[in-house]
């Protein structure tokens, strides 16, 4: 009698740069600077998922990524055509039919060091420019890869 041994594939690493766990203390008010936002940290109260015409404030911004959400910021680099493009892909009715995101937040955010940055908890990948496949491709991957995943 025999028997076989299993062996799980390895996981593909999932897209984007892992950063250091900097907390997840709630608090009133807290103010971030940097050329990408932040990715974990002191935060406030969470914000409606959507796409935001007005910067986001960062303090509310984490708390979406804890609860498992992604944030796509652009700054004023990335050109209006693709900014609608961004902004379709993550708004209803949504672009690519085959792609309907529950848990984003979408905004400007000048202090960008790149065009595109898209953030999860304790993750991030920046673009030059829009690439639905591959922003599509960190979304699903990185969803729900939080502390409080099936928050909403």
């Amino acid at each position: 009698l025999g028997y076989g041994v299993y062996q799980k594939e390895p996981e593909t690493p999932r897209p984007g740069v892992e950063h250091s766990d900097d907390g997840r203390t709630h608090v009133q008010a807290k103010e971030y600077t940097g050329d990408e936002p932040p990715t974990s940290g002191d935060h406030s109260e969470p914000i409606a998922w959507g796409v935001y015409s007005q910067e986001i404030p960062e303090a509310n911004a984490i708390h979406n990524l804890e609860h498992g959400g992604i944030y796509i910021s652009y700054s004023s680099k990335l050109p209006k055509e693709q900014v609608e493009e961004l902004e379709a892909l993550f708004s209803k009715p949504f672009s690519n039919p085959q792609f309907t995101p529950t848990k984003a937040i979408v905004g400007p955010r000048e202090e960008n060091k790149s065009p595109i940055v898209i953030s999860s908890w304790r993750r991030s990948q920046t673009f030059e420019t829009f690439d639905e496949a591959a922003i599509i491709e960190y979304y699903k991957r990185n969803i729900g890869n939080s502390p409080e995943p099936t928050a909403s």
